[in-house]
């Protein structure tokens, strides 16, 4: 009934109409054509500090009378005149009264008689602004009152002596020596001393800066001197490479019109039409192929940026590494091929190829255009080299990674794109007439750093985008595949029975998808989810045990409405806890828009003309065929599990009825499966099932001996509590069928 879903019915599903291929043509032809605008920042973009690239040398004649250099040799003029200074008289009083206050502090320390001397030298030293060693503190603490009255005047009149005429920092020296000079003879040295530790911080200029007067000078220092004239006949060379840029440098590139961002409109012709070439191109891919991996906007954003950002970074780096006079193929250590590569496991192959296509073509077109290449011969052959290396690289990236299950095997991918490039660019060097055998080492180093950035670029592009992307990878798979993730282990707390029969489930799906082509590991991952749902009330569903009927209370219609709100329940907890909307969309689709039979036929022995629309789930069908074995699974799992009789020609004809009812209400003929794939289905089906229950050898009763054995056991091993031995009826296939009365043995139906 059906076999394959028609190429109409697919090209509908997909969407790509006329006005969706235009539009997506044109986002790509924009922006490609916005970074292919012949603006080029190598050499003309440097700022105050960066290392000069490379040597610079004037395209023409050079003669002006420079600003900035003018500025700054004005500058350096007026820096060299000294400030102009002049006495502050404020400085003697403010001085004074400081030795003031701290002789204050002194004072109240000496006439505390409550506190030892020891403690007040040891105070004395912690006064603001004092610098007093442990035997001055203690001298200064010590001495008679008439003594100490001696020690602060001779101190007051010493210090207003020493600051009473000019005194500039770089005297402060000798003005402490007249300091001390100025004491008098007949006070004892020890006490000269301590005076001479106070007077010293107190010392200071008594000089300040005259702002004006030094204002004045610095501006006529700056008027008189010329301004800078440079002049740099054509040919010269402007700045040397690794040389740091100044802020005359920058004026002399502008001087030289080496700064310019302006384009020729011959040059901005070109690049738009290559972009509308690019644009036709993508668009007409869009409309004719109806790729797959293309069918939804965001996708379609992802495959113009693996096309637009490689572009970029090509524009960007060309002119830094060509043309390559010294022959060291730099240029061929870019890993360009990373978009094709990371697109192949994004998007699809045919994606993946076409962007090779482009982005060789796009590259080609750069390395032609570039500033340095007018009037330079060997750049037309690096433009064919720069075109092959990339398709031979890209193409070979490619093949690999299309069977790549592993991150890992994108090293094998990335050494196959050096492998490509080596090649390619081996055949231009045959016929390249400047060829040197040491060209063969620069390449081969060349292409396997390329290959090694390309592997490591592809893997995180591909990890990185997937998700914003609404890609799932078999990264993001094999971690939600782990049975310790979050929500499946609450299915083991929550809901067991659900959980086991989840597990059963992946494990058909898995191989009958691997048989079919399908992705087994989305299958898996999509069984192991697809009842989450059911943790919104468990005990309504019999696998998970509950002793008594919940449904026994309910009438058939409020019974489907739990039932299916396990449908509804397990989208929300999904989308929750985050899981990946591929994953998410095996919830609704795993019972399409099929009957809860069990509950509908009770409501129709009750009242025949029932709406059966009221007991149908909200769909939809299956979209993907590996939705669709998961239906086929789920519901051939729980099917088999309810019979009694699971003999091989039973389960077998279980399998076919299962699939035959679902074909016949037309569940499949919105994916992509064929009868043929059905019919691998079956066989799979079938044997995993025969695996799972297959009869077992009924053992012979114990002999004499062992019963012997066990009875000298006994009381030497304690006997295990009464209800660890479970009923010897638990575990029937009764219990779980399907046709327990008033119990909804699963919802496979």
């Amino acid at each position: 009934m059906t076999a394959r879903v028609p190429r109409a019915q697919a090209v509908a599903a997909t969407g790509y109409s006329q006005s969706t291929a235009i539009a997506f043509g044109l986002v790509t032809a924009i922006a490609l054509g916005a970074v292919l605008f012949p603006w080029f920042p190598a050499g003309v973009r440097l700022h105050i500090g960066d290392r000069v690239p490379w040597t610079l040398i004037s395209p023409r004649a050079v003669s002006y009378d420079s600003a900035i250099r003018t500025r700054e040799v004005r500058d350096e003029a007026a820096r060299a005149v000294p400030d102009v200074r002049v006495l502050d008289p404020g400085v003697r009083e403010r001085q004074i009264a400081e030795l003031d206050r701290q002789l204050v502090e002194v004072r109240r320390l000496r006439a505390d008689g409550g506190m030892p001397q020891s403690l007040q030298a040891t105070t004395a030293r912690l006064i603001p602004g004092v610098a007093l060693s442990a035997t001055g503190a203690q001298l200064l603490v010590s001495v008679s009152n008439p003594e100490f009255d001696a020690m602060a005047e001779e101190a007051r009149t010493a210090l207003g002596r020493t600051l009473s005429g000019a005194v500039q920092e770089n005297e402060l020296a000798a003005a402490r020596t007249r300091a001390s000079g100025f004491l008098s003879p007949a006070m004892p040295a020890e006490q000269t001393q301590v005076i001479e530790q106070l007077l010293t911080p107190l010392v200071v200029s008594t000089l300040i800066v005259d702002a004006s007067r030094t204002a004045a000078l610095r501006d006529e220092a700056r008027t008189s001197q010329p301004p800078v004239h440079v002049s740099h006949a054509r040919g010269d060379v402007l700045l040397t490479e690794g040389q740091p840029v100044t802020a005359g440098d920058i004026e002399l590139l502008g001087e030289a019109r080496l700064s310019s961002s302006g384009a020729r409109p011959t040059d901005i012709a070109a690049a738009v039409l290559v972009a509308g070439m690019v644009g036709v191109a993508v668009g007409g891919y869009l409309l004719v192929g109806q790729p797959v991996g293309l069918g939804s906007m965001r996708r379609r954003l992802l495959f113009v940026a693996l096309l637009v950002l490689p572009a970029l970074a090509a524009k960007l780096a060309m002119p830094l590494l060509l043309p390559d006079h010294a022959r060291h193929f730099l240029v061929y250590a870019l890993p360009l091929a990373a978009a094709p590569m990371a697109a192949v496991g994004l998007l699809d192959v045919g994606a993946s190829v076409l962007l090779t296509v482009l982005l060789a073509s796009v590259v080609s077109f750069v390395v032609a255009y570039l500033p340095l290449a007018q009037g330079d011969s060997t750049m037309h052959l690096e433009a064919v080299r720069a075109g092959m290396a990339i398709v031979a690289s890209s193409l070979g990236g490619v093949l690999v990674a299309a069977r790549a299950a592993r991150l890992y095997q994108y090293l094998a991918a990335g050494l196959a794109a050096a492998l490509g490039a080596a090649l390619a660019l081996l055949a231009v060097w045959l016929i390249d007439a400047d060829h040197r055998w040491v060209d063969l080492a620069w390449m081969a180093g060349a292409c396997a750093v390329g290959g090694v950035l390309t592997a490591l670029i592809a893997v995180g592009v591909f990890v990185l985008l997937s998700r914003p992307f609404g890609i799932v990878t078999r990264v993001d798979l094999m971690e939600l595949s782990q049975l310790h993730q979050p929500l499946l282990r609450r299915l083991q707390d929550e809901a067991p029975g659900t959980f086991q029969h989840s597990v059963l489930v992946g494990n058909l799906a898995e191989r009958a998808a691997d048989r079919i082509g399908a992705n087994a590991l989305l299958v898996r991952i999509g069984a192991y989810y697809h009842d989450v749902g059911k943790l919104v009330a468990p005990p309504f569903y019999v696998e998970n045990g509950s002793e008594e009927n919940p449904h026994a209370s309910l009438d058939p219609l409020q019974s489907t409405r739990v039932i299916l709100r396990h449908v509804s329940g397990g989208v929300e907890i999904a989308r929750r806890e985050g899981l990946p909307e591929p994953v998410v969309a095996f919830i609704p689709q795993h019972h399409g828009t099929r009957l809860v039979a069990f509950f509908y036929r009770r409501a129709a022995a009750l009242d025949p003309e029932i709406d059966p629309e009221l007991f149908r789930y909200p769909g939809p069908r299956p979209q993907t065929r590996e939705a669709a074995l998961v239906m086929l699974a789920d519901a051939t799992e729980a099917t088999v599990r309810a019979s009694n009789d699971r003999s091989r020609d039973r389960i077998r004809a279980i399998i076919e009825n299962v699939i035959r009812e679902r074909v016949e209400e037309g569940q499949f003929d919105e994916c992509d499966l064929s009868l043929r794939d059905l019919r691998v289905v079956a066989d799979s089906f079938a044997t995993t099932m025969n695996a799972v229950y297959h009869p077992r050898v009924e053992y012979p009763e114990p002999t004499e001996r062992e019963r012997t054995a066990r009875r000298s056991l006994v009381g030497r091993v304690p006997a295990p509590p009464a209800t660890a031995i479970p009923p010897a009826t638990r575990g029937t296939s009764a219990e779980f069928s399907e046709d327990t009365p008033g119990i909804a043995a699963s919802d496979s139906d």
